[in-house]
């Protein structure tokens, strides 16, 4: 009998006795909820938060004149393929749907866009400004901020090789950073053109090129000695190569140097290498553009570190560290020419990059950056009688009709249990309606946080709660 025969008999099997299993467990009142792990419930104070983090983003990309995309969750496998690197492709949640097709779960958002774009170039004006906001998973081991399902949040311009894209972006998400509260970051900057020069001058070869890079990447948080001994170990570089490149980018030594002369200092060397020479220069037209719009140069620097993991970079990267509570990257971002270019047949510059939304809120909620309160509720009417059902919902009906949030409680209950349920919710206005505030034609307004209570007409109580 055919392999794929017998394993596809023995998959149903094992569905039938999962569902006889499930069944059982129902009928016993034994059925255990269980969350996946690195999956989560966002309940309202969370999504308050979330929400607002997407508001700053959409704001500032619309206001850069980038467009909102949505693109699929699923995507032929095949699309995405030897994209983002071998490391990344085993995180892949990859299956055969009942048609047999081989598919996976969004990886990443940049790369279903690329598709999009492929598809629809014909009709696309260039250049194209688009931002997108979706979820994705990856199947990694989960920690603090790393999750297996989250949402990205990605801009990039497609159409154009002008670095004043990069340095819009660059400009963009610093600004985002400080919207968004955070007081000490920067941009740290590369090329993967100025790297590739460092592998040229020091004649890597071209199959551990990936891996060198790679290895580079890892400099900060393991330290020297550890990144010659992965180099010569496992990336096939010699232990002269591996020293005389951090003698090269060793970063203490650029600490006190500006952008531009960072890249200068690497013109007698890397820059003899056309590949480093058009990095360095690509980098000196960013720090240009930059210095046009008056951007501060302590908000960014050339760091000779970084690398970015994905195979597809191919110009200038970047990412956006929060230095407070050594927090580090919360964004990853870089030109990538020659994606597109698989689908058309034809290379179409492209640069962007990608904020992650769970990190993000974590590290707000980890420094108390904001509090947005544990609900989108503002305001709670209480039912003080089964003959005031009426007046309650009457008032309800005029705080609503000036936007704000309303929950009536939906029966009779002591006060006091009303109250309390507006307290564990984080509600911070409740309204009382008994039956001497009908005769007064008022009601009672009670602040939640300071214990305050007044007797306001309505027209009243919903200034005082605006």
């Amino acid at each position: 009998m055919n392999k794929e025969i017998i394993i596809s008999k023995n998959k149903t099997k094992e569905a039938k006795q999962l569902k006889v299993k499930v069944i059982k467990d129902v009928i016993k009142g034994k059925l255990k909820p269980q969350r996946l792990k690195g999956f989560n419930d966002w309940f309202a104070g969370d999504m308050k938060l979330r929400e607002y983090v997407i508001s700053v983003f959409k704001k500032v990309f619309e206001s850069y004149g980038y467009e909102p995309l949505e693109t699929p969750a699923l995507e032929y496998t095949q699309m995405m393929l030897d994209i983002s690197g071998d490391e990344a492709e085993s995180l892949f949640y990859r299956f055969k749907d009942p048609g047999g097709r081989d598919v996976m779960l969004k990886y990443e958002v940049m790369t279903g866009m690329c598709r999009a774009v492929a598809q629809n170039i014909s009709n696309l004006p260039m250049p194209y400004k688009r931002y997108q906001i979706q979820r994705v998973w990856r199947s990694e081991n989960t920690q603090r901020g790393r999750y297996r399902e989250f949402t990205q949040c990605d801009a990039d311009t497609i159409g154009t090789t002008s670095m004043q894209a990069d340095a819009e972006f660059i400009e963009m998400g610093i600004e985002i950073t400080g919207k968004l509260g955070f007081k000490d970051y920067i941009a740290r900057i590369s090329n993967r053109k100025f790297l590739a020069g460092i592998a040229q001058y020091l004649d890597i070869p071209e199959q551990s090129i990936y891996g060198f890079f790679m290895s580079i990447d890892k400099l900060s948080k393991i330290g020297v000695d550890q990144v010659i001994e992965e180099m010569t170990e496992r990336r096939g570089v010699t232990l002269e190569q591996a020293k005389k490149c951090m003698q090269l980018i060793e970063p203490s030594q650029f600490e006190k140097m500006a952008f531009v002369d960072v890249a200068n200092s690497f013109m007698n060397t890397i820059g003899k290498t056309e590949i480093g020479k058009e990095g360095l220069d690509e980098l000196v037209e960013i720090d240009r553009y930059l210095k046009m719009s008056n951007f501060d140069e302590k908000y960014y620097r050339f760091d000779t570190t970084i690398a970015r993991g994905l195979a597809s970079y191919t110009g200038p990267i970047w990412e956006f560290d929060v230095i407070d509570g050594g927090v580090g990257s919360i964004a990853g971002c870089g030109r990538y020419d020659k994606l597109i270019g698989r689908y058309v047949g034809r290379d179409v510059p492209s640069t962007g990059g990608s904020f992650g939304i769970e990190r993000v809120c974590d590290i707000i909620k980890d420094q108390g950056i904001i509090n947005l309160g544990k609900t989108t509720i503002d305001l709670l009417v209480t039912i003080f009688a089964e003959d005031l059902f009426e007046n309650s919902l009457k008032v309800a009906s005029q705080f609503r009709e000036k936007g704000i949030s309303t929950l009536v409680y939906p029966e009779v209950e002591k006060v006091g249990k009303q109250l309390q349920y507006a307290d564990k919710k984080g509600i911070p206005w409740v309204i009382v309606v008994g039956s001497d505030e009908v005769k007064q034609n008022k009601v009672q307004l009670k602040n939640m946080k300071t214990g305050e209570q007044s007797l306001l007409s309505v027209v009243d109580a919903i200034e005082t709660v605006m």
